[in-house]
């Protein structure tokens, strides 16, 4: 499939080959000047501003936004994140796998900054945030990633996730 938008003067063109991985960047991307492009623009080259708007996320018509959690425990993201919120704070295994999955699914939606938006989504510290997803990887609810975001939901985060779609351990005082 292959995919193509205008940036300033230039036409940007992604290719993605069928069957490849949904959350992946495109696997070839070509820059050319467009047919209408200023000559003076196009002389200059391509500058990093331009390389910096390129989206590598697939288009949001490509995926299921919320295949990761429709598959993990067939909640609704914003069923989800009003949960987390309500949760009480503390690091307990229903937060962590609530969390865990909001995390992949901003990263599977091509999200840059997938932990701040998190902390913006929930009204914390981002370091809090980043503390809870550590203990999340550190506590088997979440694949490591080295030197980047990601990572995947375990069967310990499905499991719990699916309990918490069960009503287990929801009761309100």
């Amino acid at each position: 499939m292959t995919t193509a938008k205008r940036i300033g003067a230039w036409m940007v063109s992604m290719h993605r080959p069928s069957g490849a991985i949904r959350s992946g960047g495109p696997r070839e991307i070509h820059i050319v000047p467009a047919e209408d492009a200023d000559p003076q623009e196009v002389a200059r080259g391509i500058t990093s501003t331009v390389l910096r708007q390129i989206n590598t996320a697939p288009p949001s018509e490509d995926f299921a936004a919320m295949r990761s959690l429709a598959e993990v425990a067939e909640m609704e993201i914003r069923e989800l994140g009003e949960r987390l919120a309500a949760m009480a704070v503390g690091v307990t295994d229903e937060r962590l796998a609530a969390l865990s999955a909001l995390y992949v699914h901003f990263v599977d939606a091509g999200e840059r900054a997938p932990a701040q938006r998190l902390a913006l989504t929930l009204d914390v510290n981002p370091a809090t945030v980043k503390g809870h997803l550590r203990a999340a990887r550190q506590r088997g609810f979440l694949t490591k990633v080295e030197g980047k975001a990601g990572g995947q939901l375990t069967e310990k985060t499905i499991e719990t996730l699916r309990g918490m779609k069960r009503g287990a351990g929801t009761e309100e005082v």
